[in-house]
């Protein structure tokens, strides 16, 4: 990709006072783009912190001491709170390790899941589905699922969508082979997409329609932004901070046409280097230490339009 575009992104929150030295455990997005971290307390009940625009300080509650780790947090209809640890047991064929709590906004436990092992990632929506992806462990088998019909993986299709009760729904078939599900984005209640290993496909899909399929030329990206027009890949096998921007409709095809790599840089003019990088809808968000930003799909084009 032979253009290269520079973009000014100011952080969206800086947790350092929050966090008082702790280090972050989880980071979320939630279907509002609102920040969610999960804060490890050191001995004591880790901490889950809450940031949305025009707040001044984090909504914060502290778990039970005796909580389990989670990698995951998300909301929940009616202020509740999605942790999902990343590996699940089988146990026996009817029982499981239940990997995901959901807490009261007052850190009481209300329920318990399973969700099953391998997990990449987690998403909800704000009617509660809980849409959930999984790397090759999960899609495989391993931690006792996997081998006979009864251990069958919970996560054999690459990407499953439940229940704010942990309860599969029906929905779209997959229409590729998930090996490593690489990226998740859900966008909205009746769109989701995602991008995976081992072609790499970039894949829309949308409640009682066909799902849409793009090969792409991008290989190891972990991150997804999207909008109508255009995607925007975060990482990749040789620059884990890389963002490369396609057109999904190339000269009135469907197919990926690029158009500019995409350099981020913070108010010193200093290139972000983020840890962590999410897709929400048209959103871009990032962490680089106790440093969030975000940057929506549309500023990216009308820079990119007027260069």
């Amino acid at each position: 990709m032979k253009r290269t575009l520079h973009v000014e992104v100011h952080p969206f929150v800086d947790a350092a006072d929050a966090l008082a030295g702790r280090k972050p455990k989880a980071r979320g997005v939630g279907s509002d783009n609102t920040v969610w971290w999960l804060a490890d307390a050191e001995g004591e009940g880790d901490e889950v912190l809450h940031f949305a625009d025009g707040w001044d300080t984090w909504e914060r509650f502290t778990l039970p001491r005796e909580a389990a780790d989670f990698d995951y947090v998300q909301p929940l209809p009616g202020d509740e709170v999605l942790l999902v640890n990343a590996r699940c047991r089988y146990l026996s064929e009817k029982q499981h390790e239940r990997n995901a709590h959901v807490y009261s906004p007052e850190g009481t436990l209300l329920r318990e899941l399973t969700l099953g092992d391998g997990i990449a990632d987690v998403q909800t929506t704000s009617d509660g589905q809980v849409w959930v992806s999984y790397f090759d462990e999960g899609v495989i088998g391993n931690r006792g699922w996997g081998g006979n019909g009864s251990r069958s993986p919970i996560g054999s299709d690459g990407l499953v969508r439940f229940d704010a009760l942990g309860q599969r729904l029906p929905g779209e078939q997959v229409p590729v082979d998930i090996v490593d599900c690489y990226a998740l984005n859900v966008a909205s209640e009746q769109e989701t997409w995602f991008y995976s290993y081992t072609d790499f496909p970039l894949v829309r899909m949308r409640p009682g329609q066909r799902s849409t399929v793009w090969q792409s030329p991008v290989r190891g990206a972990h991150a997804i932004a999207v909008s109508d027009t255009h995607v925007l890949f975060g990482g990749g096998y040789d620059d884990a901070c890389q963002l490369q921007l396609f057109t999904l409709y190339d000269r009135g095809h469907q197919r990926l046409g690029p158009v500019a790599r995409i350099v981020l840089t913070d108010e010193t003019g200093r290139a972000w280097q983020p840890s962590w990088l999410k897709g929400r809808g048209p959103w871009l968000h990032g962490a680089e230490g106790t440093r969030h930003f975000r940057v929506p799909m549309e500023q990216l084009l009308a820079q990119a339009a007027a260069t």
